[in-house]
This record gives structure tokens, sequence and C-alpha cells, in this order.
């Protein structure tokens, strides 16, 4: 009798896979550490590749230095130098000259306070800082006197700093002037006539780049019973209000949005007031310009029916005396 063998299918035997059993095979044999170094070589690798990482992240980071946008080559520019290179001191006020495309520029930048101004062509310190101010004149410290000897049409360069305010052992002199004073008269250069406004500004005004002040009702009931002169208006007898004298000839009024004469703020009852807004103008706009602007502005935003007598309605405020 003819025997056969039996069929084997490769789909249901996973043992016929050549693949399989090489694997197997590989699983029995003894373990060989010759391939080590491999291991060790690819570690080595990633170190290096880390470190190079940190390295790169080093040399990208900014290096910041002091730079004073100006070359060194006058006493004052050396002792501004000095002074902003020690503890926590910025500049308020930078006049200098500057070269660009072969001529001469003025550089002016400021900010407040303004502790100097410039009245009768006589330089002037503020009365709060005149014991908080220390004077230098061509890197030399000299009076506070001396300042009003001192033509402005002399005045090279002209530099305020300040010291920082919350730092620990601060100067009791926090403030420095320092003037440089040429041979010879300067010449009008483009931008001078700026630098000598503001100083004329800084002596009229306590706000030369302009300052607002927002009041409510009882604001402005607090403001006129203490003769605040921000409020730009007073309490008359009968309760309606004025433009203060002093403000009456420099001011633009508006009422409900409406431009109106300064008489007609005499109509508004101090109990009408809903919002009212005052504005100084900056010195730009009001000083050594061809289209001069009033230097105030005044708003008042009313609410008539606040000024009926009504018992719902009350007025919380000690400083309102008036009948209800």
């Amino acid at each position: 009798m003819k025997t056969t063998k039996p069929y084997r299918y490769s789909f249901t035997n996973r043992f016929e896979s050549g693949g399989l059993k090489t694997r197997i095979l590989m699983m029995n044999q003894a373990r060989s550490d010759e391939a080590w170094w491999r291991y060790a070589l690819l570690w080595v690798a990633t170190v290096l590749v880390m470190m190079a990482c940190q390295n790169w992240e080093k040399t990208d980071e900014p290096v910041v230095t002091s730079r004073r946008g100006f070359p060194l080559v006058n006493p004052t520019r050396v002792l501004v130098d000095q002074i902003e290179t020690g503890a926590a001191w910025g500049r308020l006020l930078t006049y200098h000259q500057k070269k660009s495309q072969g001529r001469s520029e003025s550089v002016l930048e400021y900010g407040e306070p303004f502790i100097v101004g410039l009245k009768n062509e006589v330089l002037t310190l503020g009365e709060p800082y005149k014991e908080q101010t220390l004077i230098y004149i061509n890197g030399k410290e000299t009076s506070a006197a001396l300042l009003a000897k001192l033509n402005v049409d002399y005045i090279e360069e002209f530099f305020v700093l300040h010291q920082f305010d919350g730092i620990d052992n601060p100067d009791p002199k926090p403030y420095r002037i320092l003037i440089q004073i040429s041979e010879k008269a300067i010449d009008r250069l483009p931008g001078r006539s700026q630098f000598v406004a503001l100083l004329e500004a800084s002596a009229i005004s306590d706000h030369p780049l302009g300052i607002s002040h927002t009041y409510s009702m009882n604001n402005v009931l607090e403001a006129t019973f203490f003769g605040y002169k921000d409020v730009f208006v007073k309490r008359l007898k009968n309760q309606h209000l004025k433009v203060q004298d002093e403000f009456m000839n420099d001011i633009t009024v508006y009422i409900n949005g409406i431009p109106v004469d300064t008489k007609e703020v005499e109509t508004v009852h101090v109990r009408e007031v809903d919002k009212l807004y005052t504005s100084e103008r900056p010195y730009t706009k009001w000083l050594r310009t061809e289209k001069r602007e009033s230097r105030y502005l005044l708003f008042i935003k009313t609410a008539p029916k606040r000024a009926q007598r009504d018992s719902s309605y009350y007025v919380f405020s000690p400083f309102y005396s008036g009948d209800f």
C-alpha cells in the first residue's frame, strides 16, 4: 500500500520561515561583549552634542554695553559718563550737538520733572529743587547763583540727571545739572530754538508737556471749596461756577461739547455738573508757534435735572453748603 507524506501548509506552520529560525538560533547562542565599544561611542557622541548645544546658547546671549550716544570730547561729557556709570542715575534732559551727514544737528531729549527754566534770558532753578541739586559748569562744581550769570546763547551742551527713587543709600542731592559753556555764542542751529523754548516753558509752567484732570460733581465741590487751581473754576455765592481770573484770557471752554464764551460758565450750577475736564496743552501748542492755541481747555458736561429741587437726590459731600 502506497503511503503519502502529509502536505505541510506554510501558512499553518510559522516555523517554516527562515528569518524566524535565524532569530531563534541567535537567541540560543552565547552572549558576546565584542560590540560594547559601539554603545560607548554612541554615549560619547550624545554628550558632545549636548555640550555643543550649551555653548551655542551661551554665545548667542546679547552682550549689554553702555552707550552714551556721544564721544567724550569735553569735561561735561566725561562727568556725565562717570555719574551714569555709578549707582542708578538717569537723564531728565539732554541737549548736545552731533554730526550727521557732515553737518551738525541738535539732540534734544527730555522728561518730567523740569527743574530748571529760562526767564528773562536768565536760568532759574525751581524752588523745590534748590537744596537737592548740584551744578557743574565745564566739569567743575559751582554755585546755583552762577546760573543767573549765564547767557543762554553760550550754552553749548546741557544735561540734567536724576538718581532713581527707591535705592539703598540715596544721595542727599539726587539732581545734577551739567553745562558746557562755549567761548563764543552758539549759532542758531536746527533744534536749538526748541531747546530754548522748552526752558522758557519750564519757567512758566509746572507741566510744560501738558496735563489733564477729570472731576465728578463731588470732586468739583471739594476742589472749589479748597480753591484748587487745577479745576480752573471757582464757586460763587449763588453756587454757580466761574472761570478763575488767571485762566480767563487764555482758555477755551466747551459746555456739553459746544464752544462757549467764558461768561457762559456762570450759568452752570455746581450741582448740575456731571463731569468736568480740564487740560493744559503742551508748550508746543502755545509757546513760540505761528498757529498758537489757547493754553488751557475746559470741558463741562451737565445733567440739568440735578439742579432741580428733588427730595430723592442728595449730595453726599461735606463741601457743599447750598440749598437742595
